[in-house]
């Protein structure tokens, strides 16, 4: 990997986030680029709003406009100052239009993507993930890494793996993008409905799991709540690497069976790393 986008609203810059990209950036020798997110096309938010946001506090008297480009300036130079210490190479992209689409733009040509689940540019409360977030989710063209909010470092990964294509392809791209994690412990989480065998779970799956990982375990679970089980198992888990497959469905799939990521991203406070098959 060399390429790692860090994802941040201009007005609104998340150190942890940043941080922990500069730690991924560390472990892979990549450069971090960071994408400062201006909604050019349309602003939504008050002025008291992108004030409470901002890193510095606001100049009285300050049209909008030029005040906005001042709080850019001090997340630019936060950025600089927070890439340089901690021993990253850096580049610096400012973007201004639609924010998810400017993003989804830059994905193509990264190999990972780094982003707040909050980051918002709506003028409402949202919940997480962000609408901004879950159409990055959805559309990235690499994979995406939601930051938690603390880090503390990597005990182990666990995969989450039902048997599908996206599950062993969001496997398959984490472990080629972090060769750096082979030692780490993995375990292998699958959670298939009561007497309902998992597919894909064989001799060859195991194979390459213990080509790539020196220390490999795998746990089995039955329970008709597939969702309620998947939390229940990570819920509270610390340092810890979550590996999930593809985040969009279609309409009528989300309505039936909404997305499991979405909960696991809400509410457990780790690393979560989603690709796309």
């Amino acid at each position: 990997m060399e390429k790692i986008l860090f994802i941040s609203d201009a007005v609104a810059l998340n150190r942890q986030c940043l941080d922990f990209s500069c730690y991924l950036g560390n472990l892979t020798h990549s450069k971090i680029t960071g994408v400062f997110l201006e909604n050019q096309e349309v602003e939504l938010r008050s002025g008291e709003a992108l004030q409470e946001m901002a890193v510095c506090p606001p100049v009285p008297g300050t049209p909008l406009d030029v005040q906005k480009q001042l709080y850019r300036e001090e997340n630019i130079s936060l950025f600089k100052n927070i890439c340089t210490t901690g021993g990253v190479t850096y580049e610096i992209h400012i973007n201004t239009g639609m924010p998810a689409a400017e993003v989804i733009r830059e994905s193509r040509y990264a190999d990972l993507l780094v982003m707040d689940a909050t980051t918002s540019f709506s003028w409402k409360t949202e919940n997480t993930p962000t609408a901004f977030a879950r159409e990055v989710l959805e559309k990235s063209e690499c994979p995406v890494v939601i930051a938690p909010t603390e880090f503390d470092g990597i005990d182990e990964i666990v995969f989450a793996y039902n048997g599908s294509k996206s599950s062993m392809f969001a496997i398959k791209q984490f472990a080629h993008l972090f060769p750096a994690l082979r030692q780490k412990k993995v375990t292998v989480l699958g959670i298939t409905e009561a007497a309902r065998p998992m597919k894909g779970y064989n001799d060859l799956f195991d194979e390459w799991l213990h080509i790539h990982y020196d220390e490999v375990e795998m746990m089995m679970i039955e329970d008709d709540n597939v969702r309620g089980a998947l939390m229940e198992y990570l819920f509270g888990r610390e340092k810890i690497f979550i590996v999930m497959g593809a985040y969009g469905r279609g309409l009528l799939s989300t309505i039936i069976l909404p997305n499991p990521a979405a909960p696991i991203i809400d509410l457990v406070n780790q690393p979560v790393f989603i690709a796309h098959y």
